[in-house]
């Protein structure tokens, strides 16, 4: 009977173990740990290759890579509403109090749904009764016209700024040359800590 299992220099035949495979490609052989597993509709347990690394005369490089699972990750817009809370002015907060953050935080949410905001505080759902929304976000948008010297509207191209929450970390995404230099330009604070 033809053998039919691949045959490797000695070098990296050494390697193979029990729960091990190897692969080549090119000129290169990778080391990887083998299991099974049950799949549904099939007949016989499935392989899982986990890669370890590559093999070289002089022993395994192992990666030092950590696999991720993006299944978990939630990615929110940050670039627009953060914008929004560091360009907030304080002659807009202080009419409105204590209260000033929760206004704050529903025209970012209404101006953004996929706002970051709801993932570190609770979402405001309405405001008080005495307190217009249109009135209320037509006077951020003045004062921050006046005091700072931006349309609001210029603000929307930090919307393609994202947060990545994964694995209990914040991540940024890529910024472009147009938002770095507008958040150069404005000193905006970005970091997501």
């Amino acid at each position: 009977m033809p053998r039919t299992e691949k045959q490797y220099p000695e070098w990296v035949q050494k390697f193979r173990k029990k729960g091990t495979t190897i692969k080549k490609r090119g000129d290169i052989y990778y080391l990887y740990n083998r299991t099974s597993r049950r799949v549904p509709g099939k007949k016989y347990p499935q392989p899982v290759d986990t890669y370890v690394g590559i093999i070289t005369p002089d022993g395994v490089v192992r990666s030092d890579k950590k696999k991720v699972s993006l299944t978990d990750a939630v990615v929110k817009e940050f670039g627009f509403s953060r914008a929004m809370e560091t360009l907030c002015p304080q002659g807009w907060k202080e009419p409105l109090g204590d209260g000033w953050r929760d206004v704050l935080d529903y025209i970012i949410e209404k101006e953004s749904e996929e706002s970051y905001i709801p993932m570190e505080r609770p979402a405001v759902t309405e405001l008080d009764a005495h307190i217009s929304y249109g009135a209320q976000k037509s006077s951020l948008y003045r004062r921050i016209y006046k005091e700072k010297h931006i349309d609001v509207k210029e603000l929307m191209i930090l919307s393609k700024i994202y947060i990545i929450y994964i694995d209990g970390n914040r991540l940024l995404s890529k910024l472009t040359d147009e938002q770095k230099k507008l958040i150069e330009d404005l000193h905006l604070d970005m970091e997501v800590g």
